[in-house]
């Protein structure tokens, strides 16, 4: 039997690459453990670094139905007499909600793809949609493909924005950042933060940083993907003779020194589930060019902490770029409000207490609780 106000969590992903869900997931346990709550993180494969769970359990990383999963992932919950699951994205959320289904707790699966397919009716979703007992979207928008799309109830979902823990990070100024990345202290720096899929569109800001026609302009592209898709970009800035304005940073181990040292973030993506680096940026006071699709448009507020633009535009995200370029005084003040936004809105402590309330929700009332012991 656990308190109505401690619980035991078994916190499940299916891996731990580079990327928003990967940081949220090690945000939530840490942060439910700063909270007194007992959690276990299972990943299927390694973790990239370990969390503050009791145990950091690594599975057999997935290929094809390994339907065992269930087995094992059963047997944990009983062996550490987990009262709730918290699975990320549809393959942990089909094998832990079948495990949880099995061991008669309730599971919570919180939807992060931004890939819009991920949303569509399939055999799959029909398992998760049986297994599960409440459903995270990251943002209002992916809400509605779940009720839409998948056809969910409204009262067996819920919206849980992410947050970031740059926030915590002590402030350096512009030119400390720069001069400790050894960057000019005069230059104008854009800089983007993510996989190098067209999804993120990159192809879009160098064509955009081309049609500027101002050398001064230094572009900085963190993030990984693979060799075609790195090629890709590169061939693309050597075709638009920038290869003295582009760096491609490759993973970045301290996003808020790049944040720190930029004038601008601009990131066009295509399609964004969330987009977790938007508020890493506002948490930095940094300015914002992003498309107004998926959950970005709920970050960032056009005109006031950033500049939305149409997808896949190069001529418009242009303009914007030259806008807030010529602008120091709008680059300061969206920076600000960007800052007030994210404090209030997108902290780690808000997004832990949204999903304790979900969790004390489902969990069975006294006299009628599962011990699974």
């Amino acid at each position: 039997m656990t308190s109505a106000t401690t619980l035991r969590i078994m916190e499940v992903v299916q891996s731990l690459e580079k990327g928003g869900r990967t940081v949220r997931f090690h945000d939530t346990v840490n942060a439910l453990c700063q909270s007194g709550h007992q959690v276990i993180a299972v990943c299927f494969g390694p973790f990239d670094k370990p969390t503050n769970a009791e145990h950091d359990i690594a599975l057999p990383q997935i290929s094809g139905k390994k339907f065992g999963l269930i087995w094992q992932l059963a047997k944990l919950i009983k062996k550490h007499n987990i009262n709730l699951v918290h699975a990320h994205c549809e393959s942990s959320q089909l094998y832990a909600g079948l495990a949880a289904k099995l061991c008669r707790i309730p599971a919570v699966g919180t939807f992060h793809r931004s890939r819009l397919e991920c949303y569509n009716p399939s055999l799959s979703n029909r398992l998760i949609r049986f297994s599960l007992s409440h459903f995270v979207a990251v943002s209002e928008d992916r809400m509605r493909l779940l009720t839409s799309n998948m056809g969910l109830r409204d009262s067996h979902c819920s919206v849980v924005y992410g947050g970031t823990s740059l926030l915590s990070v002590p402030a350096r100024t512009k030119q400390q950042a720069r001069a400790e990345l050894s960057l000019g202290a005069n230059s104008k720096i854009l800089l983007s933060i993510g996989h190098l899929g067209a999804i993120k569109g990159h192809q879009d800001t160098l064509q955009a940083l081309a049609l500027l026609n101002d050398a001064d302009v230094q572009l900085f592209i963190a993030g990984t993907g693979t060799e075609a898709e790195k090629n890709t970009l590169v061939d693309l800035t050597q075709t638009l003779q920038l290869q003295h304005q582009v760096t491609f940073l490759g993973q970045i181990t301290d996003p808020a020194l790049w944040l720190d040292a930029c004038d601008i973030f601009v990131q066009p993506s295509h399609e964004e589930a969330f987009g977790l680096v938007f508020i890493e940026a506002g948490a930095r006071r940094r300015p914002v060019i992003a498309t107004h699709v998926g959950g970005i448009k709920e970050i960032i507020l056009h005109s006031v902490t950033g500049l939305l633009v149409t997808p896949a535009s190069a001529r418009q995200l242009a303009e914007n770029m030259q806008k807030l370029l010529d602008d120091a005084d709008s680059r300061q003040s969206m920076g600000d409000a960007g800052f007030n936004r994210v404090h209030q809105t997108f902290s780690v402590e808000a997004m832990t207490t949204r999903y304790l309330k979900i969790f004390q929700k489902l969990m069975p009332k006294e006299g009628s609780y599962y011990d699974a012991s």
